[in-house]
């Protein structure tokens, strides 16, 4: 357990969960393109783009809040990203 201490203190873990964000963006696009008549829909960039980008914003703050020296800046800017992004989501879940 002691080994995992310090993938867990690294930036790495965040990062690397921004990296599947990305992939699960584009899986879920070319999914929906492919298959338009499945369960999750026709294919709207929107709602996906919209639930990922909140998330993905979180763990962009929560990796300028991890930092040696934190930025609260960057924190307070991604906060509100995710704020922005996830509004924006509900309007698109609205719209449906």
């Amino acid at each position: 357990m002691d080994r995992l201490i310090p993938i867990f203190d690294s930036d790495w873990l965040p990062i690397g969960i921004l990296v599947l964000i990305v992939v699960e963006a584009v899986v879920l696009y070319l999914w929906q393109r492919r298959h338009p008549q499945s369960p999750l829909g026709s294919p709207n960039t929107a709602r996906i783009v919209s639930f990922l980008g909140a998330g993905g914003s979180l763990v962009a703050a929560m990796i300028f809040h991890r930092r040696p020296e934190p930025s609260p800046e960057g924190f307070a800017l991604a906060m509100l990203a995710a704020l922005v992004i996830h509004l924006w989501h509900i309007i698109v879940l609205l719209r449906r």
